[in-house]
């Protein structure tokens, strides 16, 4: 349709219009740049000052002393769970954190009773009467107070004994194994498994070396966890709070916008060929439709979990998924047409020009010339090709073309206009909920511009199609007293509008129905009320379905290659079943053995084994006699959480996270040190100075943690960590002096600095013995998922075909796009 130029004509000039105002849209920020809107700026206020506000505690002296000297952890938290989202799934993440805490705290209280009792009650107090003697002896030769000596000797591992020892290790060591196998099964589990692993690693360093029970030991990091969260909540609430049906509507209205591109790009492909968008665009704009559609899908899922205020609730925001759906599946498909046929076109014409450049180059020079992989197929497709044309297989006439272009374009104009009301629609909604409600002129003129546009559509629909046949049919059939070779020529162009016909066609009749639900939505729910929950049981669910995922402002991971979808494997049944194909059994004795070994060696189980390995070969030197205070004095446990925090189930994930984290250890030290001697220079810390530059560099780190890319998103954490530990044991140092702390300024920094190196060399280690998880077994299991899912997908379509049976689509839409 598009091999021939366009006359110096309206239409011809309305392409050429039409594809530099495309080509200006494209002009934009990067994405890790482009959120200075409304929405984006509004989530970000509300993250830093939640975040700002933790930080401030560190700088309030009866605050820090009542806290402790992990003050800083408030902070930490609000970085990796910031309350960016609905406040509901805030409220989801922070309860799965202190899921953890608490796991691991009551777990650590009876490794703690177990391992004591391990040791008799006449060799503690032995050892408890050596210590105070000790103590004693060493307070009178230097004047220092016996309870810190007595503290001092606890840490350097005076108490230490092999069989508490042992005992701790193993039963927390088991408790790391499961959270491990637990994170590596459900991603959902993340900040149970991590908050859970760190309350462990507490128990795991610090039991062997106590003299006596403490059941608060953990008390140092819950307080400032706590506090964090209800900081993320009262910012959630206080400022700018968005639900559920607010993100969902958001996410729609955002699809609505991208859909009236490829409607551009329509109009744009029906003109002349050097105007022709690139393939490029046109693939990026389906995948940033599609993007679009998979970020709103787990809203869609939370709705019933919804506590909003609005004219719209649960049920009618669920209502627009089916005709959203339908919408974007029609101008994906109007996408698709285009993508192939302006790639056959291309492919065609290199084809054709390399066949014939190779035989003239045969003809004229009888050296052997090398030749490339695939150049005898190539040679007999470009040998077809040309056997295929003909003089007169121009598909359509110019005139033709020109009538095309503008029967088309008042079709696309009327689409474009239906989806900007739809818009407008779902915009008054959302945005104006409370503050500045439209009145009841307003929404009655929008919802009579709605109907106008309505009735419109449905006639541009009829319209187009019928001229659209008269345009075909009438030009087919001028062919009538043409030879049989110049009507088959003709017959592709002919086929090819027929088939544009049927998308648009399609297309306008998805959106005149999405306009009419949605305009019926807006005209029936005219009031503003509050909304309840109409489930509360979706959140336990939720919590345990492994492929369940949360709404989220940042894009999302790809899926895991590994999962196998459940609507796949019933329908691979019921195709063995009709085939009558039964595998025999194997014995319970075998099944028992084979699942056993499976389950230790999956992925999961060495993921699990490494975090063990690597937890000990770290924690070990923790509770040597020799190494125990050196251990304690120089933050070895910032070593074992780094370890254990970059382990990852695959090698190629690894190996980008530990590039990642040390640049942003690297990055987020040099901010902490910044922002130390900005604002204390060498005194003390002065906490206005501090509390201001602290601010100001919560920016960046936020920034960078809110919209970076879901790759480099352990960079940005471990960046703002390293930036918190670097200010906050400067300012305990010099404020709440203890035994072990850092020091101050640039000494914490390299200390943290070679510990997170430390952590990384020995997850390195364990990463790669025995043999690594590498990323070609991954890429594999990918491609074989992948192309068994497409022949699932055919075997469905086959044993489908012909039937009138209910649930064929319920198991087929769920496996399709």
């Amino acid at each position: 349709m598009s091999e021939r130029t366009p006359p110096d004509d309206q239409p011809g000039q309305g392409v050429t219009d039409s594809n530099a105002s495309i080509a200006q849209k494209t002009k934009k920020l990067p994405p890790f740049l482009d959120h200075f809107n409304g929405r984006d700026l509004k989530v970000f206020f509300r993250c830093w000052v939640a975040a700002w506000v933790a930080c401030l505690l560190i700088f309030i002296h009866p605050a820090l002393r009542s806290i402790g000297t992990a003050t800083f952890f408030a902070a930490l938290v609000l970085l990796i769970n910031p309350p960016s989202g609905i406040v509901f799934i805030y409220l989801l993440g922070a309860l799965s954190l202190f899921i953890g805490i608490c796991l691991a705290w009551g777990w650590g209280a009876i490794v703690t009773k177990a391992a004591l009792a391990a040791r008799p009650d006449a060799d503690t107090q032995a050892r408890l009467t050596s210590l105070q003697q000790t103590a004693a002896t060493q307070a009178n030769q230097t004047g220092l107070p016996a309870a810190n000596i007595a503290q001092k000797l606890v840490f350097d591992g005076y108490m230490l004994d092999a069989r508490v020892t042992a005992v701790t290790y193993c039963l927390i060591c088991l408790f790391i194994y499961l959270l491990s196998r637990l994170r590596a099964s459900n991603p959902k589990t993340a900040l149970t498994s991590m908050f859970g692993t760190i309350i462990a690693d507490i128990y795991l360093n610090y039991t062997p070396l106590l003299p006596s029970f403490r059941g608060t030991l953990p008390i140092t990091l819950v307080k400032p966890a706590g506090i964090g969260v209800g900081l993320g909540f009262a910012c959630s609430v206080l400022f700018f709070p968005r639900s559920t049906s607010h993100v969902v509507l958001d996410s729609m209205e955002d699809i609505v916008e991208r859909l009236k591109l490829p409607l551009a790009f329509t109009s744009v492909t029906l003109g002349r060929k050097a105007q022709q968008p690139d393939i490029d665009r046109l693939q990026k704009a389906q995948a940033a439709i599609v993007g679009e559609y998979r970020k709103m899908e787990p809203g869609l899922a939370f709705l019933p979990l919804d506590f909003s205020i609005g004219c719209w609730g649960a049920e009618e925001v669920a209502s627009f998924k089916e005709p959203i759906r339908r919408a974007v599946t029609s101008i994906l498909l109007l996408v698709e047409f285009h993508i192939g046929r302006i790639y056959g076109e291309n492919r065609t014409e290199d084809v054709l020009r390399d066949y014939l450049q190779t035989r003239g180059e045969d003809s004229d020079d009888d050296e052997k010339q090398p030749r490339k992989v695939g150049a005898h197929q190539l040679s007999q497709l470009g040998q077809m090709l040309e056997g295929l044309r003909h003089p007169a297989g121009q598909p359509l006439s110019d005139d033709i073309l020109d009538h095309l272009v503008q029967i088309s374009a008042k079709a696309i104009d009327a689409c474009t206009e239906g989806l900007d009301v739809t818009k407008e629609c779902i915009h008054l909604v959302n945005c104006r909920r409370l503050i500045r409600r439209p009145s009841a002129a307003e929404r009655e003129q929008l919802y009579d511009r709605s109907q106008t546009v309505l009735e419109a559509l449905g006639k541009a629909r009829s319209s187009f199609v019928d001229q659209m046949n008269d345009i075909l049919i009438n030009e087919f059939a001028s062919d009538d007293e043409s030879s049989g070779d110049v009507k088959r020529s003709r017959l592709g162009g002919f086929i090819v509008g027929m088939v544009y016909q049927d998308h648009l066609s399609n297309t306008m009749d998805r959106i005149e129905a999405l306009l009419s639900h949605m305009s019926t939505a807006f005209h029936d729910s005219p009031r503003t009320r509050l909304w309840w929950p109409t489930s509360l049981k979706y959140a336990a669910s939720w919590a345990l379905r492994k492929k369940s995922k949360a709404p989220a402002t940042a894009p999302a991971t790809e899926d895991d290659p590994d999962d196998e979808d459940d609507l796949t494997k019933a329908a691979q049944e019921k195709l063995r079943i009709s085939r009558g194909y039964r595998p025999k059994e194997r014995s319970p004795l075998g099944r028992a053995v084979l699942g056993t070994y499976h389950w230790f060696t999956s992925n999961e189980g060495m993921y699990a084994l490494r975090m063990v390995i690597v937890t000990i070969a770290l924690g070990i030197p923790g509770v040597i006699p020799a190494s125990a205070g050196f251990y304690y004095r120089e933050k070895g446990l910032w070593a074992l959480i780094m370890g254990q925090t970059g382990m990852l189930v695959y090698m190629a994930d690894f190996t980008f996270s530990v590039i990642s984290r040390v640049i942003g250890t690297c990055v987020g030290g040099v901010l902490g040190l910044l922002a130390w001697y900005i604002g204390s220079a060498n005194g003390p810390g002065n906490p206005y100075g501090l509390a201001a530059i602290v601010g100001a560099i919560l920016v960046i780190l936020l920034w960078l943690r809110l919209y970076l890319p879901p790759s480099l998103l352990q960079g940005g954490i471990m960046g703002a960590a390293t930036f918190l530990l670097v200010v906050a044991y400067s300012y305990d140092d010099t404020h709440i002096p203890q035994y072990g702390n850092p020091g101050v300024g640039y000494t914490v920094f390299w200390r943290r600095l070679l510990l997170v190196l430390i952590g990384v060399v020995a997850a390195t280690i364990v990463q790669i013995f025995p043999r690594p998880p590498s990323a070609a077994r991954h890429i594999c299991k990918t491609l074989s998922h992948t192309v068994r899912t497409l022949s699932d997908h055919y075997a469905l379509l086959l044993s489908c075909w012909n039937r009138s049976r209910d649930d064929s689509k319920l198991l087929a839409e769920p496996i399709s796009l």
